[in-house]
Parts: C-alpha cells; structure tokens; sequence
C-alpha cells in the first residue's frame, strides 16, 4: 500500500491526526492558490475550512476511493466548487468522479483548415498531455500553481512534459 492509498484508508477511519496533519499540510499552498482567483469579498480560510469539512465528511460517510487523483487534487477541487457555488457557477466536483471538467463545444462553421487540424490533433494527445495543455493555456495556470493540484514532481518537470505534448501536437499536425 503507497503513501497515498494508507492516507485515504486513515481518513475512511475518520482518523481526526490524519485529517489534522492534511489540514496543516495544505492550508498554505490552498490559500496561496485561491487567493489569486477569488474575490476579495470571499474569506479563504473560511472556504478551506469549509473545504475540509467536506473532503472529510466525504471520507467517512460516503467512504470516498481516489483512484484518478490525490487527496490534495480532491480537497483543491472541493474547494473550487463551493467557490463557483458562492458565485452560481458550473459544479466541478462530483462524488462519483474525481473531478469533472467544463466542455465546450467548437463549432467547426467558420474555423480555417490550421484550427481544425489543431482540433482533431488535440483529441490524438493523450489525457495527461491534454490536461496539461488545458491547465496551462485554456485556464492559464502557471507551472507553480499545475504542480501544486498535480502529482508533478517540480515546474520543471511541468515545464518539460508541456513541451514534449507542445511537440507532439505539432507533429501530429504536420503529419509526422
């Protein structure tokens, strides 16, 4: 059992030390993260609270399995739901999922030749480097901010993925 999976099997337990040390773990980085995209009116602290309430309660009631994500990834998107719930937004967590990501659709009417080769391009890459590319350029997170809601090792390593899906998708776009 990894370092991940006996975390989650502490918090099925509803071990309050387990919860007590992911709640000092995360405080920091999660502030830091929201602070950015909230609005001032919105109380950080409050949300992560909120936030760890619910990643808890998720755990112990529902005996909550991440098998796509890590608890960190799980209480990040948490936390992002109840904040686009404050502002009547799209919900982004679903219990029977990890996490659920917003789609659109791109009417093909009106898009040149290159825009539509870059579509069916994209849709060849695997998940990882579509998340990744998404993270980056569609929701405009920097390598700091990926590494803090992923199991990326460093920006660096970020940074270096990013550019191998960057050339991947040329390639494929340039039939090669």
């Amino acid at each position: 059992m990894n370092k991940e999976e006996a975390l989650q099997q502490r918090l099925r337990a509803g071990d309050k030390k387990t919860l007590e040390e992911l709640y000092l773990t995360h405080k920091d980085s999660f502030i830091v993260f929201f602070k950015s995209r909230a609005n001032a009116s919105i109380d950080i602290e409050d949300l992560f609270q909120d936030s760890i309430i619910a990643l808890f309660q998720s755990f112990v009631l529902k005996k909550t399995e991440l098998k796509k994500s890590t608890v960190k990834t799980y209480l990040f998107a948490i936390g992002k739901n109840k904040l686009a719930q404050k502002f009547n937004g799209p919900v982004l967590v679903d219990e029977k999922e990890d996490v659920i990501e917003t789609h659109y659709e791109i009417d093909d009417n009106g898009l040149s030749t290159e825009q539509k080769m870059l579509i069916k391009s994209f849709k060849l890459l695997g998940n990882k480097c579509k998340e990744l590319i998404k993270m980056y350029y569609y929701r405009g997170l920097t390598n700091k901010e990926i590494v803090m809601l992923t199991s990326y090792k460093d920006e660096n390593t970020v940074k270096s993925y990013r550019s191998r899906c960057l050339k991947q998708l040329k390639n494929s776009i340039h039939g090669r």
